[in-house]
């Protein structure tokens, strides 16, 4: 009787301690789980907040320069038959097509009254944000607004910078129109899975942006009613928080995780629906046998995690060092293999060679037919060039039609063949549409170095320059700088 006895409690004790640690294991392993899911949503809220700021940041450098390259001759009054008002005209158009987040680049006056644009001027906008900050707050130099309704009736954004004279007084803005499309432009490539959502918000919470999940409609404020008002007290006084809550109304809590980016007016939110029913079948298993099944399951699901976040790692890896329409080099990739052939250069003296090429009236091309079809052209012109350029060639695009070639160990000459090879290669492609096939030309410059002072960035503007050459010669050739030195 004592043996039996002593045997039921010891199975007893035993059973109490395997229920404490598997409940314990479980907990730990729940725990350890949502802080991995933490961790991964703000890996995704690090990507979209790095893409965003150095979109921003680029186009807030363009403006600055605009503002400078404007200001240096005066700016004309808004008389369309002036040929200096017509020049700026273009000078707009040209900065605004070189910017993948401009739909529209435009200047106003001291007044806050509209004089350049490409569709109208002479408009008061001095009601707008953007004229009210910089009026109010002279040391003010630079604006990104909320979304508004511009006066073609788009839901867009609007980045400026303040034009002042020598007392820092204000004499006017250059701004550019993004469209809310812009924010959707990158992380709609995301493979995410459907229990994860991505959006983008604005700083007074209108969605500019959802992926995969949600079914709001992109420019409208969301209903934050179920969020408790703490929440976005911790948001703004620490720039980010963690919080549960049913944020889609579909009866399941999600983990959500929200940054606000700084200095820009924008919300990322990255959510994960939370599984539950796991955790309920866990602690349900009261024995041994259950004990050795969640812990397997847990370690597959840990090898499941790590094999998925590692597919991310490398997919965000790619988006950030690959142009995502054609998967060729973005400018960031291109500046960093551009100073490892500048540095092997400096070592070996054989020179290297750069073409900068967009294509010819691709903008008439893109408005008329639309961007599926400039797509698909800037992406036959990509796949032409890459069948045609050594492995040692790197070909990388800036945004919207522009691309680069660096070619190693290339003289003027040799770059000269390996263009003209290009531009015969191109006038072939056939784009079809509907019951005709559009073909392509393009304009080239090229400029090479044989000075190892000079830098990538100098290199890159002298062919750009010969490249606006070719764009005056009427198109569809090539010009180029023989040799390249430093000052």
């Amino acid at each position: 009787m004592r043996k039996r006895s002593a045997f039921f409690y010891s199975s007893l004790i035993i059973g109490f301690l395997i229920f404490f640690l598997s409940a314990s294991y479980i907990y730990s392993a729940y725990q350890s789980d949502r802080n991995r899911v933490i961790d991964r949503l703000q890996f995704n809220a690090s990507f979209v907040d790095l893409w965003l700021t150095k979109s921003f940041h680029d186009s807030s450098l363009v403006l600055k320069d605009m503002v400078e390259d404007l200001s240096s001759g005066g700016l004309h009054s808004a008389d369309r038959n002036n040929e200096k008002y017509q020049q700026e005209l273009d000078y707009l158009r040209e900065k605004e097509d070189a910017l993948p987040n401009a739909i529209l680049a435009f200047i106003i006056d001291e007044n806050c009254i509209l004089t350049h644009s490409k569709t109208l001027s002479g408009v008061d906008v001095s009601r707008r944000e953007y004229c009210r900050v910089f009026k109010k707050n002279k040391e003010r130099t630079e604006v990104v607004t909320l979304p508004l309704v511009d006066l073609a009736g788009r839901d867009v954004v609007i980045q400026g910078h303040k034009i002042t004279n020598v007392n820092n007084d204000f004499l006017g803005m250059v701004g550019i129109s993004t469209n809310l499309s812009f924010f959707n432009s990158t992380i709609r490539h995301l493979e995410l899975p459907s229990s994860t959502g991505l959006a983008i918000l604005s700083s007074n919470l209108k969605l500019l942006s959802a992926v995969p999940k949600g079914s709001e409609i992109i420019g409208k404020r969301l209903n934050v009613s179920k969020i408790k008002p703490e929440v976005f007290e911790t948001l703004y006084k620490n720039g980010e928080v963690v919080f549960s809550s049913d944020i889609y109304n579909d009866g399941t809590i999600d983990t959500i995780y929200a940054r606000k980016i700084k200095d820009l007016p924008f919300i990322i939110v990255v959510t994960k629906q939370q599984d539950y029913w796991r955790t309920i079948v866990s602690l349900s298993l009261l024995s041994i046998v259950g004990c050795f099944f969640v812990i397997i399951a847990l370690l597959m699901f840990n090898l499941h995690y790590v094999k998925r976040t590692k597919e991310q790692k490398e997919k965000y890896s790619e988006l950030a060092y690959n142009d995502y329409l054609t998967g060729v080099n973005n400018r960031r990739s291109f500046d960093l293999k551009g100073s490892q052939v500048l540095a092997t250069y400096r070592r070996n003296r054989k020179p290297f060679s750069i073409i900068m090429c967009d294509i010819d009236n691709f903008k008439e091309y893109n408005d008329k037919y639309g961007h599926e079809v400039g797509d698909t052209m800037i992406t036959s012109f990509a796949e032409a060039c890459l069948a045609n350029l050594r492995d040692s060639d790197i070909l990388g695009r800036f945004g919207g039609d522009e691309f680069v070639i660096l070619l190693p160990e290339q003289s003027h000459e040799q770059a000269h063949f390996v263009a003209q090879k290009l531009q015969a290669v191109i006038r072939k492609i056939a784009v079809p549409i509907e019951n005709i096939e559009l073909s392509m030309t393009c304009s080239m410059g090229i400029s090479t170095i044989t000075d190892p002072k000079v830098t990538i960035p100098e290199l890159l503007s002298i062919a750009d320059d010969r490249l606006y050459d070719a764009k005056k010669s009427g198109r569809d050739c090539v010009k180029c700088d023989a040799i390249v030195k430093s000052n």
